[in-house]
């Protein structure tokens, strides 16, 4: 028998597929917690918690947030006597955990999984080096009775946002597993966890359970408990996926494998019923590497699949060449060519017990990798594969070109905007990013005159910009805030008047470049027709906002700026604004928060030479 080929494959390609893989679930919809009144938590006999309309911090006192009535939010304001811990009414194991929370100043808080298994959430703004105590932590052990703290997990950055902002938290957790006798014979895991758009903790093993939990002792299932007794924390738009089916079985896989008789005889998928197998046997996982060839092979792959839960299951099926899936005899997804990690997909319904997966494939371009994956979700089934892990090779893997601000750091590239439903949309192709080594960043539009938008941890990822050909884009890595890219100055008719989200060329718009400081940093310069206008950027109140200073000469009459806009901006306290559903602050005197439309905006006549104002996240 030939030798196989996966050493000399995996020795040059990265290998992909995962018994389990944290991602997207859509054959388990997500259920909202019921944040209309308290039926979805268990009575605590405190008064800490209450359904609320909305939260806000008081940015001059700690462990302060306001309410207003109403419902959609829960939230925590304990009190020498009140200060119970909350625990769900549910119970889950392997879950998936999404929800937006907001810290007081100074406050801190716990979202334990299971009741034992503790992510920190704190007050952690402007943290440089994060601890497993900072937000997106996994908080310590604690050993008995010593009480001795050990083990736990920093966040790999500080991706936390300033008190009285929503926060967005995403949680994939694996329960640990026990056998038959009770005995743990796996760990708990997070597999992942991601905040404010940054991934800050992956398959993390959790040897046990973190300080403070309802129960030393480890369970298969638990509710969620977060932590009163510490400071005010606020919740919304609370869901989770409990993943109560038992794992898909793979009872048994049988493949045959074929040899093309011509070379067009595997240009699309023959009937495989008349032809001789030329080699089959058995495998305990769907995998190409049972055919001991990298081209001109067909492959036929049976496998039995032991279904849990009646319901929708959707079928993924990768190949690199022509690949076709049925489930009972039924083609699920079509015959199609692809690359391997190009998934095409198909839906059937199935009842409990043994169905058969039969997949085929022919592959006849040299030019293309061998690879197969099938993977499935399904109600109750997070996302799983049925095949080898080393059966799906893709690309080689591309060494990151990454852009670290060491120093103050100026760099031209392409920008792409994204949708908050994470599409694409509009490039701005003359923009500047501007990193500074305390790790606050940002864009500016030179075709505008318009800061786009400001992240925070590190600078630029530039690999789609300088790999091979590259398309000249480059992207933030780090919690990325948007603002917009209007126009940032306007003639208005009047205060009323609205605003224009592209330039006409009646304005006579000019970009002059930029002078960069001692210090590195860039001051833009364009002008309006005779206006001329200097725009400094800088870092200001301890590195954690970003001032705006700008220099306006021989301003015309009824010349306005454009501080902020979003779909709603509320003022939080006197000249502090919150703006598009607490994403970011704004501290300006002197603006006119005013209704345009479909959205809100805080504008300012440019009465005299200087416009100053910081922006906070």
């Amino acid at each position: 028998m030939k030798k196989p080929l996966l050493g000399l494959w995996a020795a040059g390609w990265l290998v992909a597929g995962l018994s389990t893989i944290a991602s997207a679930q859509f054959g388990t919809p997500a259920q909202p917690v019921t944040l209309t009144d308290m039926s979805a938590f268990r009575p605590t006999n405190a008064g800490n918690w209450k359904i609320v309309g909305d939260a806000a911090a008081d940015l001059q006192q700690k462990e302060v947030l306001t309410t207003k009535p109403g419902s959609g939010v829960l939230v925590n304001q304990p009190s020498d006597k009140n200060r119970a811990n909350l625990l769900t009414a549910f119970e889950h194991g392997d879950a998936d955990f999404e929800f937006d929370f907001m810290m007081a100043v100074h406050s801190n808080s716990g979202f334990y999984l299971q009741g034992r298994y503790e992510i920190q959430l704190l007050d952690s703004w402007g943290v440089n080096v994060p601890t497993y105590g900072d937000v997106g932590g996994i908080y310590k052990r604690r050993e008995l009775p010593s009480g001795r703290l050990y083990e736990g997990h920093a966040p790999r950055v500080n991706a936390g946002k300033a008190p009285g902002l929503w926060q967005h938290m995403e949680i994939s957790f694996q329960a640990p597993r026990f056998d038959a006798s009770g005995k743990k014979i796996e760990n708990a895991k997070v597999l992942k966890l991601v905040l404010n758009g940054v991934t800050v903790q992956e398959n993390v093993e959790l040897s046990g359970p973190t300080g403070g939990p309802i129960s030393e002792e480890e369970a298969a299932k638990g509710p969620i408990m977060i932590q009163g007794d510490h400071g005010a924390v606020a919740f919304k738009n609370m869901t989770y996926r409990n993943y109560n089916a038992q794992p898909l079985q793979l009872t048994g896989n049988a493949y045959k494998v074929y040899q093309p008789s011509n070379d067009d005889a595997f240009s699309k998928i023959p009937d495989f019923s008349k032809l001789k197998a030329s080699n089959t046997g058995s495998s305990p996982e769907v995998t190409w590497d049972v055919a001991n060839l990298t081209n001109n092979f067909g492959l036929v792959s049976i496998s039995k699949v032991k279904i849990p839960t009646e319901g929708e299951y959707t079928f993924y099926l990768s190949a690199g060449g022509t690949s076709r899936l049925k489930v009972n005899n039924k083609v699920v997804v079509a015959e199609g060519f692809g690359q391997p990690g190009q998934f095409r997909s198909g839906k059937v319904k199935l009842s409990p017990g043994e169905a058969t997966v039969e997949v085929e494939y022919v592959k006849r371009d040299e030019w293309v990798r061998p690879g197969l994956a099938v993977e499935v979700e399904g109600p109750g089934l997070r996302h799983a594969t049925l095949t080898a892990g080393s059966s799906l090779l893709s690309n080689p893997a591309t060494d990151p070109i990454l852009i670290d601000a060491r120093e103050a750091t100026i760099t031209r590239s392409f920008m792409d905007l994204y949708t908050k439903e994470g599409r694409r949309g509009k490039r701005v192709v003359h923009s500047v990013q501007v990193g500074s080594p305390q790790g606050l960043h940002y864009t500016f539009d030179l075709d505008n005159g318009a800061l786009v938008q400001a992240w925070k941890g590190d600078f630029l990822d530039a690999t789609p910009m300088w790999h091979n050909r590259g398309d000249g884009s480059s992207r933030p890595r780090g919690v990325l805030v948007s603002f917009n890219d209007f126009p940032d100055f306007a003639v208005l008719g009047s205060s009323s008047a609205a605003w224009s989200d592209t330039l006409s060329g009646k304005e006579n718009y000019k970009p002059m470049g930029y002078d960069v400081d001692e210090a590195g940093y860039p001051t833009f310069l364009y002008a309006y027709g005779s206006t001329q206008v200097s725009d400094a950027i800088r870092l200001s109140d301890g590195n954690k906002a970003l001032s705006r200073e700008i220099t306006v000469k021989n301003p015309g009459s009824n010349l306005y700026h454009l501080v902020a806009t979003g779909q709603d901006i509320n003022e939080v306290e006197p000249g502090l604004y919150a703006i598009n559903g607490k994403a970011y602050y704004v501290r300006v005197k002197g603006a006119t928060l005013r209704k345009s439309g479909d959205r809100q905006e805080l504008i300012m006549p440019v009465s005299a030479n200087k416009i100053n104002y910081e922006i906070l996240f």
